[in-house]
């Protein structure tokens, strides 16, 4: 298992800039599925052809048709979740690349991290995963995948509002963007409608938020490989801050 403090940065930015090209083509593709009645169909096939060939030691497809991907099995239960249709491209490239660079620098730890793309366009919300209730898949906190400029916007949790800067999850976000990219990360509360009552969720991605997919595009490609680093990284960081807690 690979400590917190021992990931070897150089090593997963050299890895994240070998798959570059890869990265952005499965970007690019998520984007140019067409948007028709049968959108969903062809978004769902482009995800799963890329979540196969990276180790996810299960994949799963619930009820609704989202596509979930497993890989570790520790006692820390991590989601990454990226919403459907083409606002969700960025997300859904930078988690399902996310496990093969885990897998590939040994960045395992004590966590079990579910890769979770919706492939319907109007599903936002994680309540929209049926597995997350009724499946045995309600991870412990989760880590929205969606266009935040790169900065880390901290969510509700339940009934006690917004997240703090003190909360676990948002100290192992602080970490992983410190540890990576020797800067202090842009922190702010936002909220959504996004997140699922009773788990804490913070937003972290690649573009522009708010703004259209195709508007997005080229900040989104600047930052994709960023992202994915940051992904690969969250979850040993994140069993980390609990394990200080």
């Amino acid at each position: 298992m690979t400590p917190a403090h021992a990931i070897d940065t150089q090593r997963l930015s050299t890895l994240a800039h070998e798959y570059e090209r890869e990265i952005l083509q499965f970007f690019r593709d998520l984007l140019a599925v067409p948007g028709d009645n049968g959108h969903s169909q062809g978004l769902f096939q482009r995800i799963r052809h890329e979540v196969e060939k990276a180790p996810y030691e299960e994949i799963r497809v619930d009820a609704a048709g989202n596509l979930l991907a497993r890989i570790g099995s520790g006692n820390h239960k991590v989601m990454l979740h990226a919403q459907g249709g083409t606002a969700g491209a960025s997300g859904a490239a930078g988690i399902v690349y996310a496990g093969r660079l885990i897998h590939e620098l040994g960045m395992y730890d004590d966590f079990t991290l579910w890769v979770a793309s919706s492939v319907d366009k109007e599903s936002r919300s994680l309540a929209r995963i049926p597995a997350l209730e009724r499946g045995g898949l309600r991870p412990d906190a989760v880590l929205l995948a969606q266009p935040t400029n790169l900065c880390i916007q901290m969510r509700e949790a339940a009934v006690e509002g917004f997240l703090s800067e003190s909360h676990p999850l948002v100290q192992a976000a602080i970490s992983t963007y410190e540890t990576l990219f020797e800067l202090p990360p842009m922190v702010i509360q936002s909220p959504s409608a996004t997140a699922l009552v009773g788990i804490p969720a913070i937003a972290f991605g690649a573009g522009e938020d708010g703004a259209s997919p195709q508007a997005a595009e080229p900040l989104a490609m600047r930052h994709l490989l960023k992202a994915a680093q940051f992904y690969a990284a969250f979850p040993i960081m994140y069993v980390d801050a609990m394990k200080r807690q």
